[in-house]
């Protein structure tokens, strides 16, 4: 339970509808500006989905509508520092389809349900966020198969989205670390969405 004495998961306001726009805008402009072939298309077809108002998580980082916006942003700055800092090479382009679009599989994948709880001594009925999983392919998986459906990606670029959760464990050979050895990006995806989500957005 929360602070507030509402679920984890409850479906709060956090944002304005100027910041959800601005946010939008920013993701929306930075993929326009790409010479990917496709890539007006895929831009085209997120405006069609939930992506710029869904969360990034039911309860835990950045859980409010305009969260997995916010979370890509995240990503992209701290792989961008990650360049910058001379810590891997990877072309702008492949900085910002990897980094913004990683979690592309949450788009149209959150739902709310009605719960109701005892808040302050008192029965309410509360807004929840839930999970409506269509296509299970898994999580990198699905961000891929979305992203390939207009735009075609590097194997780099690939390694990277599909593995950016980390390490399979119970697998050996384990493939992140193998396509780390051969793709620094894939290790570099992996600890800017670990920044961004552990030690920049705030939890419940």
């Amino acid at each position: 339970m929360a602070a507030d004495n509402l679920p984890d998961n409850a479906v709060r306001a956090v944002l304005s509808d100027d910041e959800l726009r601005k946010n939008a805008h920013e993701i929306d402009s930075i993929l326009r500006s790409l010479k990917r072939p496709g890539i007006a298309n895929l831009a085209d077809w997120l405006k069609t989905t939930d992506f710029y108002k869904a969360p990034a998580s039911t309860k835990y980082h950045l859980n409010h509508p305009g969260g997995l916006a916010i979370h890509s942003l995240n990503v992209y700055h701290r792989l961008q520092a990650l360049v910058e800092a001379g810590l891997v090479a990877l072309d702008p382009e492949t900085v910002a389809i990897t980094a913004l679009l990683h979690d592309l599989c949450k788009a149209n994948f959150y739902g709310t349900d009605t719960r109701n709880v005892k808040v302050n001594g008192e029965w309410q009925s509360v807004n929840v966020w839930t999970v409506k999983e269509e296509f299970p392919v898994g999580h990198g998986e699905k961000s891929c198969y979305y992203i390939q459906r207009y735009i075609q990606l590097s194997e780099e670029e690939y390694a990277m989205i599909r593995l950016h959760m980390g390490p399979d464990t119970g697998k050996y050979p384990d493939p992140f670390s193998a396509c780390a050895a051969k793709f620094p990006g894939v290790a570099a995806l992996h600890i800017a969405d670990l920044e961004a989500a552990f030690l920049i957005e705030s939890r419940p």
